[in-house]
C-alpha cells in the first residue's frame, strides 16, 4: 500500500504539472471501488467539471484535489476531489489518446488535452467529492501528520498509559496520520526501539522516536518513494526507496548498524523487520 512518501511524491508532481488545468469532462467504469461503494460521478462532477484545479495536496495518506470555487451553490473555497490509493492504485497524468488501460476507473479529461487516471486492478481505493473537501469524515478522523503537525510534546501525550504495542500504536491511522509497514519498521530502527515495547513504555523516548519516523519519511520522499510491486508516481515511474530500506524486507541480512542478523516476526498478519540488538525490549 502506498504510504505517506508515495503520497507525498504524487502530490508534488501533480502540483507542478496540473494546478492550473481545467477540466473539461469526468468519466467512470460504473464499477463500485472500496467496500463495494458506488463512485457518485454526479458529485465529482459538480465540483469538478468545468473549473481549474488550483491546488493538489497530501493530508495522511489521501491526496486531495482542489478546485476553484463556482457558483452553484457550494461553500465559498476547496471544493475537491479526495482520493485514496488503496493496496494498488494508481493516478497518472498521460495524453488523452493514448489508450486507457485497464482496471481504469476515475477519469479526469482535462481542457489540454491529457487525462488524469485513477487506475485500481484491486479496488480497494477510492475517489469521493467534496464542498468543502477538508470536510470529509475520512479527514477529520485522522490523527496529527508527523512531518507537518506533530512535535515531540504531542507524540509524547499521546503515548501516556497506552498498553498496545508500538507498532500497532504507529499504524493507527487515528492516534498518527500518514504511517504504513514499511515506514514505521524503518522508524523503529532508526530509533533503536522495539516494535513490540508498550507504547506507553516509550513516551520518554518520544524525541527519538519522532526524529526516526521523521528520517524514515524524509528519505522516502527524497527516493520518490518505495516501489515493492505497484507503486508508481504520476508518470508511471517506480521509485527508488527500496534500496535505502534499512530493514524491511531485509530477513537474515546484516544490520546496518550493528551487523546482527535482522529477524522477521509476523504480527496482525503484517511482517515486522527489525534488529535484535539495536532494538532491544526495555
Amino acid at each position: 500500500m502506498p504510504e505517506l512518501p508515495e503520497v507525498e511524491t504524487i502530490a508534488r508532481d501533480l502540483l507542478a504539472s496540473i494546478v492550473g488545468a481545467r477540466v473539461a469532462s469526468v468519466w467512470g467504469s460504473g464499477l463500485a471501488l472500496r467496500l463495494g461503494r458506488p463512485v457518485d460521478l454526479a458529485q465529482i462532477r459538480d465540483v469538478a467539471q468545468s473549473r481549474r484545479i488550483v491546488d493538489v495536496r497530501r493530508k495522511a495518506k489521501y491526496l486531495l484535489i482542489e478546485f476553484e470555487a463556482g457558483s452553484r451553490n457550494h461553500a465559498p473555497s476547496s471544493p475537491g476531489i479526495l482520493i485514496h490509493l488503496g493496496m494498488s492504485g494508481r493516478l497518472l497524468v498521460e495524453p488523452g489518446d493514448k489508450p486507457r488501460p485497464p482496471h481504469t476507473h476515475v477519469v479526469l479529461s482535462l481542457a489540454d488535452g491529457r487525462e488524469v487516471r485513477f487506475r485500481d486492478p484491486r479496488r480497494f481505493g477510492f475517489v469521493a467529492a467534496g464542498a468543502p473537501i477538508g470536510e470529509r469524515s475520512e479527514l477529520a478522523a485522522l490523527g496529527p501528520d508527523p512531518l507537518t503537525e506533530l512535535d515531540v510534546a504531542g507524540l509524547a501525550a499521546r503515548l501516556v498509559g497506552v498498553r498496545a504495542p508500538i507498532k500497532a500504536f504507529l499504524l493507527d491511522q487515528t492516534r498518527v496520520g500518514g504511517l504504513g509497514n514499511i515506514y514505521v519498521c524503518e522508524a523503529l530502527h532508526w530509533a533503536g526501539i522495539h516494535p513490540s515495547a508498550p507504547a506507553g513504555s516509550t513516551r520518554r523516548r518520544a524525541d527519538a522516536l519522532l526524529a526516526g519516523i521523521r528520517t524514515a519519511l524524509e528519505l522516502g520522499i527524497q527516493n520518490r518513494g518505495t516501489t515493492l510491486r505497484d507503486y508508481v508516481d504520476s508518470f508511471g515511474t517506480g521509485g527508488n526507496n527500496a534500496a535505502a530500506l534499512r530493514v524491511y524486507g531485509r530477513e537474515g541480512q546484516p544490520c546496518p548498524a550493528c551487523g546482527a542478523p535482522i529477524r522477521r516476526r509476523v504480527d496482525s498478519a503484517r511482517s515486522t523487520f527489525f534488529c535484535a540488538r539495536c532494538q532491544r525490549r526495555r
